[in-house]
């Protein structure tokens, strides 16, 4: 039976937290020999009151790492990496809502070949036309993973690692891109990188035009953080690939193409609205960061 570390970075996800603890312990873990779910958690919020009491309510164990200044997501798996003891980990964002085989079908990709199994992050269906364009986007994506268009697969909402692969990796704490520097570090290393579009993980959409324009220009200021590193994106989309998978979807769901391009044009006007879009101490979205 494999063993299996669950880790979840946090800041101030107090109405957030008890959600993804339960959704991973109300999972199907009847294959997996679950070791422990590492919490490495830098909130100033009552995220630490919540996780102690639920430390105190459950029997599985629960390493809660908590420290009282902002660190950032890669200092926070750095944590989880080094203290997990299965043989593969499991990373999940705070604010996300696996389906119940999501953590099984991450699991079940990994081999000897496979170092990473990314999930397939989907949209909680919601009104806005922010929230309808961050859902397009997201159809999108899935699109282009599941046509294998592009080589980068990993989005940090959910992903798979191989626990000996992972420990030879310190991921830097200033950057933003820390799920596609896992995988460019695990493709260096020659192991494989699978996208799974089973494994299904629930987040919430953008609430707001200023969420939304976060998110893209920090994926952009991201990619180029890779870039200057010397992990260039190969296969990167042409333009034609790119606004082809944009029709093929947009004919599934016209009213997300036409809020996605209302949300690009919006960006102009509330970049100067939002904070720290080049520090991995990022602006704090209302929606699944």
């Amino acid at each position: 039976m494999t063993t299996v570390s669950i880790g979840i970075p946090s800041y101030n996800e107090e109405s957030n937290i008890k959600t993804i603890l339960e959704s991973v312990l109300h999972s199907n873990l009847h294959s997996i020999n679950l070791s422990e779910i590492i919490i490495s958690d830098d909130s100033t919020d009552n995220t630490p009151n919540i996780v102690n009491q639920f430390m105190k309510n459950h029997s599985k164990k629960i390493i809660f790492l908590h420290n009282d200044n902002r660190r950032g997501a890669g200092k926070a798996w750095n944590d989880i990496i080094r203290n997990a003891t299965g043989e593969i980990i499991v990373l999940y964002d705070a604010d996300v809502k696996p389906n119940p085989d999501c953590t099984l079908e991450l699991i079940n990709k990994i081999n000897n070949n496979v170092g990473i199994c990314a999930s397939n992050p989907r949209a909680i269906p919601s009104k806005g036309i922010p929230a309808q364009g961050t859902i397009f986007v997201g159809d999108w994506l899935e699109s282009v993973r599941k046509r294998q268009l592009c080589e980068y697969t990993v989005m940090g909402r959910g992903l798979s690692i191989r626990s000996d692969i992972a420990k030879k990796i310190t991921i830097p704490e200033t950057l933003i891109s820390i799920d596609l520097y896992l995988q460019g570090k695990v493709m260096e290393m020659g192991y494989d990188v699978v996208f799974n579009p089973k494994a299904i993980v629930q987040f919430q959409p953008a609430k707001s035009f200023v969420d939304f324009c976060s998110q893209v220009i920090r994926a952009t200021k991201g990619h180029s953080q890779m870039k200057k590193l010397g992990y260039g994106i190969k296969n990167q989309l042409t333009l034609k690939t790119a606004i082809v998978e944009f029709i093929r979807v947009a004919m599934r769901n016209p009213n997300g193409a036409i809020s996605t391009c209302l949300c690009y044009i919006m960006i102009p006007f509330y970049m100067a609205k939002v904070k720290n879009l080049d520090s991995a101490l990022w602006h704090t979205a209302r929606s699944t960061k």
